[in-house]
Parts: structure tokens; C-alpha cells; sequence
């Protein structure tokens, strides 16, 4: 069905959630998943990846196996700190059999990323996020094509017409339906970068499971899976979606598949 007429005046967030609202209601009239609704494979288990702040080595190890101890068998590293390499590589030795992401946010100059990244994949990285800043697809191609560590936009990456642009020239796209507008953009967002030959990860924002339902709905479609949104917060009022121990599972019910949190 065609967009509201608001639609296109809507921040993203908005138009998110009531795209997921809409999702929700309909499968819950059909008795199916949302997945199952838009015809898409079920997601299984998925694993998803934590992240690891620019903090001192130290406490960058102490983190990585509190977190490997709890079950997750992917870490996501922020770069940009000035001590990144000797950072990256006590995680790696504190995790030696974990997925490692990287994602420097666009801290670095394009032949500095080229030179890090190289230095880098001795420790068996699966990608890196947004390696430059922003608004150069060209130079982030660029990247991509003499990194020997896959390449995902992410701030290059934020519409169809982004997406679009960038083809095939990285290795993967972040999709974060809370900056797309929900489910019905993402999957063109990712349909437009599979017929391109691209990979996808899904990302999120801090927000609670009901919040993060409907990209776990997209997860057999992607490649990487980042959303630990849910994980941030001190208190979740929505349960169905797991991901305390490192894997993200849809609770089988209809619709998104949460609920209200119990009191205990």
C-alpha cells in the first residue's frame, strides 16, 4: 500500500515505530511472525554483537571477557582512540575465537585507514564500519577496493538514495531501521544492496526490544547483526527477543513477539 501522506515529513524514528505498530497489527490478525508476514526466512538463533568502548587496554580485556564469559561470541571495538592497535590485538588475545568488529566512526583519513586496516587483519577481523568520515562515497570506495578487511558503510549509508550511490563499491551497508524509517524502507534498503552484490549488517540505536523486534524479523537476510540496543539499558519494560547471552532469539509468538516484562 502507498505511504500516508505524512510519511515523508516524518523523522525516521517516528515513521519507524509506526511502521512496526502497522507490521504487528497485521500479523497478529494472520497468526503469523512479522517474517513471516513479509516472506522471509526465520532468523534462528542469531548471535549479536557488543561493543567495547575507546577505553584503556586494560579495561578494554576486562570487558571482552566479561562478555565472551557471558556467551557472546561477537565484539564490536571502537576505533579512534589513538592507542587502537595494541588495543585491538590484547582483545584478540584476551578472545582469540570471537567475531571482531571494527568501527571507528569515520575517525580516519583514507590512506590512514588503508595503512590501520592492513596492520590489522592479522588479527582476523570480519569488518570494518564507516573506516573515513562521511560524504565521500568515492574515497570510501576507494577503501574498500585496497582493504584486505571488508568495508560497511554506515553514516554513507543512511537512505535508498545512499545506498544506491555507493553499489558495489563497499562490501556491506549498516541498516538501522530507526534511521531508514522501519521495516518497509529497510527491506528496500537491503534488497537494492543485495541486487548490487553488497552485504548487509543491521544496527540499531539504544532502545528497548519492542524497539529492536522488528530488525531481528530482517536477520536472515544479513551478513553482521548488531543489535545490543536493548542490552544498554538499566531497565527493559519489553521481553521476547533474548540477547543477555550473546544471541538474539524471536520468542515464536505473532507480530514482533514481545510482551510486557513481568514484574518479578
Amino acid at each position: 500500500d502507498a505511504l500516508p501522506e505524512w510519511a515523508p515529513r516524518a523523522a525516521p524514528g517516528v515513521l519507524a515505530a509506526v511502521d512496526a505498530a502497522a507490521h504487528d497489527l497485521a500479523a497478529r490478525e494472520k497468526g503469523v511472525a512479522v517474517h513471516e508476514l513479509l516472506g522471509l526466512p526465520a532468523p534462528g538463533d542469531v548471535p549479536t554483537a557488543r561493543t567495547i568502548g575507546i577505553v584503556p587496554v586494560e579495561q578494554a580485556v576486562r570487558t571482552a571477557v566479561e562478555l565472551t564469559g557471558q556467551g557472546f561470541t561477537v565484539l564490536k571495538i571502537k576505533m579512534g582512540g589513538g592507542d587502537d592497535l595494541n588495543r585491538l590485538a590484547a582483545v584478540r588475545a584476551a578472545a582469540p575465537n570471537v567475531g571482531l568488529l571494527l568501527d571507528p566512526n569515520g575517525a580516519w583519513q583514507p590512506d590512514e585507514a588503508v595503512r590501520f586496516l592492513e596492520s590489522a587483519a592479522q588479527h582476523g577481523i570480519s569488518a570494518v564500519e564507516q573506516p573515513i568520515p562521511a560524504g565521500t562515497p568515492d574515497l570510501l570506495g576507494w577503501v574498500a577496493q585496497r582493504s584486505p578487511i571488508p568495508v560497511i558503510a554506515d553514516e554513507d549509508a543512511a537512505g535508498l538514495a545512499d545506498v544506491r550511490t555507493l553499489g558495489s563499491r563497499v562490501h556491506g551497508v549498516n541498516v538501522k531501521l530507526a534511521k531508514c524509517g522501519g521495516l518497509r524502507a529497510a527491506r528496500e534498503l537491503i534488497d537494492t544492496a543485495r541486487a548490487a552484490g553488497t552485504d548487509v549488517m543491521l544496527g540499531c540505536l539504544v532502545a528497548s526490544s519492542l524497539g529492536i523486534a522488528p530488525a531481528v524479523h530482517l536477520a536472515g537476510l544479513a551478513r553482521w547483526v548488531d543489535l545490543d540496543g536493548h542490552l544498554l539499558l538499566a531497565e527493559d519494560p519489553w521481553d521476547g527477543i533474548g540477547g543477555t547471552a550473546g544471541t538474539l532469539r524471536l520468542s515464536g509468538e505473532p507480530g514482533l513477539g514481545v510482551r510486557p516484562r513481568e514484574e518479578p
